[in-house]
């Protein structure tokens, strides 16, 4: 079982085939155009789950047409219940589907050889939301990728460092400490933000002191002083009850838990913020690849090019047995994201 789990959470960097298919050609030969044999579900039932917090908010709006359970276990949790059959604590068996802000391999065998499918549900962005006592924006909070390549390396320090002050066109703070809230699980959210860092970071122009040398992976090293939370729902408690707190969520979590969320500069040199259409355009930035037998994943999301682009976005990827037929479940889901903080995946 150890050795299945690390398989989970190993470097995904692998070489597939890339498809010329579009994505909505993709998800319509994945969900719309499968064989008559797949088992029925009822109508309205399709099992239990487990896995990222960040389509909380998603499927907690899906309760109302379907029946299921969902345990936010984080990334890694979800996808060693799902190929292992080990639902997480308080989690009806069998898990018939998971979901995972990181793509799997490709190499992952599921308990008992069922095939399985990957495709991307919606689009998911971080955002880097913060705490506003003792500090003053009243136009919204910028952070230029020196700012919070520094802030997320430990370097920055407090709210009255001189890169802040300059993105925000003067002094935000006299002295307020910066608190910074971070996932103390393994999670497709740190997936996605550190592989953001891994590349950003390094760019010319970010202080030798700011550059990201912790990789990139659902759980990295962060430096001791930061405050470690479980869940997405938990990293935005703690920023909610500190000074000075600044920590990663997902835009859904944010907006149920009413946080502010900062403007960030995005590869285009724009300060944007985040919402449904700005991740959209990072998605439409992606490329689609095919691999294994039945997955696709989107790559080249770590740092969209698009002037429109929220900066730190990915998709999040919905998993389920191949012998089963979610496409009432996807097609919902896809419906109603944007209306909660998500992008859609055309």
């Amino acid at each position: 079982m150890k050795e299945l789990y690390m398989a989970f959470n190993r470097d995904r960097k692998l070489t597939h085939l890339a498809s010329s298919v579009s994505l909505f050609a993709m998800t319509i030969g994945l969900v719309a155009g499968q064989s008559a044999t797949l088992i029925s579900l009822a109508a309205t039932s399709v099992g239990n789950g487990a896995g990222a917090t960040t389509v909380n908010a998603l499927f907690a709006g899906l309760k109302s047409k379907f029946a299921f359970t969902y345990t936010a276990s984080g990334s890694g949790a979800g996808l060693k219940a799902f190929f292992a059959q080990t639902p997480p604590a308080g989690t009806p068996s069998p898990i018939t589907f998971a979901d995972s802000d990181d793509p799997v391999a490709g190499t992952e065998k599921v308990t008992g050889g069922r095939g399985y499918v990957q495709v991307p549900l919606v689009g998911v962005g971080i955002t880097l939301a913060f705490n506003t006592s003792g500090l003053t924006v009243p136009a919204g909070l910028k952070l230029s990728r020196a700012s919070y390549c520094g802030i997320l390396n430990g370097s920055i320090t407090n709210w009255n460092d001189k890169s802040i002050s300059a993105d925000n066109g003067g002094q935000i703070a006299l002295n307020v400490p910066i608190k910074v809230v971070r996932r103390a699980d393994s999670s497709g959210s740190t997936f996605i933000l550190s592989s953001h860092l891994n590349t950003v970071c390094k760019a010319p122009g970010v202080p030798a002191a700011n550059v990201w040398n912790r990789g990139a992976g659902t759980t990295v090293s962060w430096p001791s002083t930061f405050i470690g939370a479980t869940g997405g729902g938990g990293v935005a408690t703690a920023i909610a009850s500190n000074k000075g707190a600044i920590g990663y969520v997902d835009n859904a979590t944010r907006l149920t838990k009413k946080l502010p969320a900062a403007l960030l500069l995005n590869k285009a040199g724009k300060y944007i913020a985040v919402s449904p259409a700005s991740i959209t355009a990072a998605i439409k930035d992606g490329t689609v690849v095919t691999y294994g037998t039945k997955l696709t994943r989107i790559d080249n999301l770590t740092d969209p090019k698009s002037a429109s682009a929220y900066p730190i976005s990915g998709a999040t990827y919905f998993l389920y047995y191949s012998d089963l037929d979610f496409k009432g479940f996807i097609t919902a889901a896809k419906a109603l994201a944007p209306s909660l903080g998500y992008g859609s995946v055309p």
